[in-house]
């Protein structure tokens, strides 16, 4: 059986559903809309399958028929809270976009899941298709095992894979692999400041929760350069401050919020103690007041060794060498495929299709006016049809 042929007679079904989902984009949790479209073509095509999460999340089967091992296939279902600045005739109007790639992700799963059923006789055992949300947060993969999504059937192995431009390193239209770490940790932590307000004129009189404010993201940002080795890979970043709504308004209250990424646990525990003892500090110096609350969030995402190199033997039986492109470093970036990756052996991978626009400039991930070659999609359902066949017989 020719895969790229197989897989060519589904790419405008591919390509119709990726305009679909990305005309609909939900945030985290709140998939209902997005579920519902999966769910239309699962009963079009007689496909069995449960929803999960409050009709938030759907796993679905392909069963051979035949005693065999159990392979799962993961796609995230979330968008951004973005406001889309694409000129796509497909583009978003509900203030939310798919600035990330879900809405392809969710396309190839299912048109994988298509491929595999229309040949089922072809292999053993079962495949199962994990449509998840709340990738971005809070966390959805967490809540999707906790639901039985890697159980009855018990999952041996899942893969999953990203697109766009995560890896800058990958060229377009190349699939990149990674053995061992692959993406980051990912943290959150909220400061709240308490002080006490009053007219700006007369700043004796009041308890300033700005200077607190500052006190604390300044001495956060030294956290990294002067407590933490040089060797290890850390981020610490504050990417929201809040407070104050007038230029002669002292305020009352002031928050801060932030990330923090690494591969250590030990770092993240020092982090998570340091960040609280710093807020701690500084607000008795100013006179102020805080709660501070750290969510320790995903694990760093680790690829299985044996499993990655299956995936690249099974690239090979269909692409040519030069599109598989080694990943040579990890990045800061995170996915809540890692608590999968905790549970089962698995892998995953990436496609990097950023589109150019017509001025020949291309937008990342996250980004309003990202966007993806959809004639590269193709290759990421053929190699999870490739694998699955590998795998799984």
């Amino acid at each position: 059986m020719n895969i790229i042929e197989k897989v060519k007679e589904y790419e405008s079904f591919l390509i119709k559903e990726r305009r679909i989902l990305h005309q609909i984009p939900e945030i985290g949790l709140d998939t209902y809309q997005t579920c519902e479209e999966l769910e239309k073509v699962l009963i079009e095509h007689k496909i069995p399958y449960r929803k999960v999460l409050g009709s938030r999340g759907i796993i679905a089967l392909v069963d051979s028929g035949k005693p065999g091992k159990c392979l799962a296939i993961r796609a995230d279902m979330d968008a951004l809270e973005i406001k889309e600045e694409t000129d796509l005739d497909f583009k978003s109007h509900n203030g939310f976009m798919h600035a990330c790639g879900h809405d392809c992700h969710m396309a190839d799963v299912l048109t994988t899941l298509l491929v595999l059923n229309s040949i089922k006789q072809e292999f053993s055992g079962v495949v199962k298709f994990i449509f998840q949300p709340g990738e971005e947060y809070p966390g959805g993969a967490e809540l999707m095992i906790k639901e039985g999504a890697l159980d009855n059937p018990k999952v041996d192995c899942i893969i999953g894979h990203h697109v766009g431009g995560l890896f800058a390193s990958v060229p377009h239209g190349s699939i990149g692999f990674k053995s061992g770490n692959l993406m980051a940790s990912m943290d959150k932590f909220v400061i709240r400041i308490e002080g006490s307000g009053g007219h700006g004129s007369m700043p004796e009189d009041t308890v300033d929760p700005i200077v607190c404010l500052v006190d604390i993201v300044q001495a956060i940002n030294r956290i990294k350069s002067r407590e933490i080795s040089s060797s290890e890979k850390c981020v610490i970043s504050v990417c929201k401050v809040n407070s104050g709504i007038n230029q002669n308004i002292i305020p009352s209250e002031a928050e801060i919020e932030g990330t923090v990424r690494t591969f250590n646990d030990d770092v993240r525990k020092y982090i998570r103690k340091r960040i609280g003892e710093i807020s701690e500090y500084y607000s008795q110096g100013n006179r102020c007041s805080v709660s501070y609350d750290y969510a320790w969030k995903y694990p760093h995402l680790a690829n299985n060794d044996n499993i990655i190199e299956l995936l690249k033997k099974s690239t090979r039986k269909i692409f040519s060498e030069d599109i598989i492109h080694d990943i040579e470093s990890e990045t800061m970036a995170g996915d809540d495929m890692a608590y999968y990756l905790e549970k089962v052996p698995g892998a995953y991978f990436m496609l990097s299709n950023l589109k150019m626009d017509k001025n020949g400039k291309t937008y990342p991930n996250h980004h309003p006016k990202f966007d993806i070659d959809e004639g590269e999609l193709y290759k990421t359902v053929a190699i999870c049809v490739q694998f699955a066949l590998d795998y799984l017989n």
